[in-house]
């Protein structure tokens, strides 16, 4: 009777805790927070599986959402920076997924084939002093079949990266210690 009576109690406390509601949002850290300055690089960028200059878009509609979010000033160097904001695109390969399919009317069945790939857009944000990895984030962009389509992919992409921050910015904004540290301003 007793395992019986916690086997429930912890189901119960296992399905209260698993509600995204009830977890509060850890902090940015207080270099972002802090930042007045920051320098917008562009990481390693994968090759495969990609559209044709989708990763330049993306990048370019990142920046631009940052430039219109004037939440900070882009600065021209790293050494200008409280902190550095990497974009990245990585594929990986996720094996090959296979399946079939059969025609009723004649009884033919057919095997088919795709490559599984997980492609992300990740922003990471650096301490400009240290170089440590302070926070990052990423995005999948969305897939499409026509050239124009996977481009637009690509640009939304970059804009919900920029937007990621902004609304987790805006969350740590809440969450931040009053003594928490500053960021030191740069002469």
């Amino acid at each position: 009777m007793r395992k019986a009576l916690c086997i429930v109690l912890l189901t119960v406390a296992a399905v209260v805790a698993k509600d995204r509601k009830s977890i509060q949002p850890a902090p940015l850290p207080s270099q972002i927070v802090n930042a007045k300055r920051v320098f917008v690089a562009k990481g390693v960028g994968a090759t495969a599986h990609t559209v044709k200059g989708g990763y330049d878009l993306a990048f370019d509609s990142f920046y631009s959402e940052m430039k219109k979010w004037g939440r900070y000033e882009i600065v021209g160097s790293p050494d200008e920076a409280d902190v550095i904001f990497e974009i990245g695109y990585r594929v990986e390969q996720g094996g090959t997924r296979v399946w079939s399919s059969t025609n009723p009317s004649n009884g033919t069945t057919q095997v088919h084939s795709a490559q599984a790939i997980d492609a992300q857009l990740t922003l990471v944000a650096y301490d400009s002093r240290t170089k440590t990895e302070l926070w990052s984030t990423s995005v999948p962009p969305g897939t499409a079949f026509r050239h124009k389509n996977q481009e637009k992919e690509m640009i939304i992409a970059g804009e919900r990266l920029a937007k990621s921050l902004e609304q987790r910015l805006e969350l740590s904004g809440s969450n931040l210690p009053t003594n928490s540290p500053t960021a030191t301003p740069r002469p």
